[in-house]
């Protein structure tokens, strides 16, 4: 059963739709409705109402459920978005950080090319009355190649309450926030940072940085929306983990973020009783002896390894 896990409302008021202009990824630069992520337990009515109200100051009482959103191949994981929208009796709204919100013509929401494209799709199909509806979009390369409009599952609860396959980190410090959320990883910042900065991984192609986060526990760190910290961690949750790729960009050095890091990935894997955890080095020993408890290995005679042939550090 779909339970989503993101809702995306369109406010109404008379022949306009409310729109927002993305400051952030995913869809950065284009405009879209207004919406955000379903918390653990809560329904994506109950979810909606909330963002809304978070991102514009309008209190909806009873959103209209005009169906859900899937996708595959497109710049975050596959996943599901509740559509919703709902009328306003005033074109008054209160400003976000998440960009900038504006009054457009549903016909302009509805063609225009700065609008995230797959609204093309369903909007005109939602505003035109059609009940919910299920709409899949397929991307390649950052293009949409494929659409289908399809019947709600029987299945189908708007009333279940969303609970993640696993339970996600989330923690705020002022202005930034760490979380294990896959969904709010930044690619295009995680591997510029790694491909191009790291002493570790230089060179790295975008697909290895792509497939190493698919296959990975990953904790983000982000200032207003935007990436700023990252690590993984390879582990099977429960007798092992590698911890690799960890970074906080230089701008934003020097406030405890890395400290902040390692501690969470040393406490998601004490919660799960991972005994060994492995990492590698150049420079960063006494950090991570403070800061993570981490020892310096002197066993060569126990320790193996294989490399690739031909692969680097």
């Amino acid at each position: 059963m779909i339970v989503p896990g993101f809702t995306l409302c369109f406010l109404l008021y008379e022949d306009q739709a409310l729109m927002l202009h993305r400051r952030f990824p995913p869809n950065q630069g284009l405009w879209n409705g207004v919406g955000g992520h379903v918390e653990p337990g809560e329904t994506p009515r109950q979810a909606v109402i909330r963002e809304v109200f978070e991102e514009t100051g309008y209190r909806i009482e009873r959103p209209q459920f005009a169906g859900y959103l899937t996708w595959d191949g497109f710049e975050i994981e596959p996943g599901a978005i509740a559509i919703f929208t709902a009328e306003v009796e005033s074109p008054d709204f209160i400003t976000n950080h998440e960009g900038e919100l504006a009054w457009k013509p549903k016909d302009w929401a509805c063609s225009s090319p700065d609008v995230v494209d797959n609204i093309h799709v369903f909007l005109p199909e939602i505003l035109a009355g059609k009940p919910p509806q299920h709409f899949h979009f397929s991307y390649l390369d950052g293009v949409r190649v494929q659409d289908q409009i399809l019947e709600l599952p029987a299945d189908f609860d708007l009333e279940k309450p969303y609970y993640p396959e696993v339970e996600l980190l989330e923690e705020q410090r002022g202005d930034f926030m760490l979380s294990t959320d896959k969904s709010r990883l930044q690619i295009n910042v995680i591997h510029d940072f790694i491909a191009n900065q790291s002493y570790w991984a230089k060179g790295q192609t975008l697909d290895v940085t792509e497939r190493s986060i698919q296959h990975s526990v990953c904790f983000g760190i982000y200032k207003l929306g935007q990436q700023v910290g990252f690590a993984r961690l390879v582990t099977d949750e429960a007798t092992f983990a590698w911890l690799s790729d960890v970074f906080v960009l230089e701008a934003e050095r020097g406030q405890g973020l890395g400290k902040w890091l390692v501690d969470a990935v040393c406490r998601y894997l004490d919660q799960r009783g991972v005994n060994r955890t492995l990492l590698a080095t150049q420079d960063a020993q006494s950090f991570y002896e403070t800061y993570g408890r981490f020892e310096i290995l002197d066993v060569e005679g126990k320790w193996m390894r294989r490399k690739k042939p031909g692969s680097g550090w």
